[in-house]
């Protein structure tokens, strides 16, 4: 089965599972951290884990205008927000909702009614 088919199946199990919530990720993050501040876990098995949700993102969606910025953007934001090794910290502000909007082309956000 190839990577793409692979991360599919576990995007719609994740999905049924519930495991799409920021809490959640915000656990995953300090059990990252936690992790690599006991020595268990190194900057090698971090980037798996980052290429891993790279994956999901990314086959989920379905733009072709801009994917390549939205790639790279996505990187830069997984690198920011997960800790590293040499530091168990993160590697640097992560910034605001709009300029992510702003990377991926969406422009910033509309306030709410």
């Amino acid at each position: 089965m190839s990577n793409y088919n692979e991360a599919r199946r576990l995007h719609q199990e994740l999905e049924f599972i519930g495991l799409r919530a920021q809490a959640t990720s915000v656990g995953f993050l300090q059990l990252c951290a936690e992790l690599v501040k006991a020595g268990v876990i190194g900057n090698d098995g971090l980037q798996r884990i980052k290429d891993a949700i790279h994956r999901e993102i990314t086959c989920t969606n379905s733009r072709r205008h801009g994917r390549d910025e939205f790639e790279t953007t996505l990187r830069q934001r997984l690198d920011a927000i997960f800790p590293r090794a040499d530091d168990a910290v993160r590697a640097e502000p992560v910034g605001s909702i709009e300029d992510m909007e702003a990377a991926f082309g969406q422009g910033p956000a509309q306030p709410h009614a």
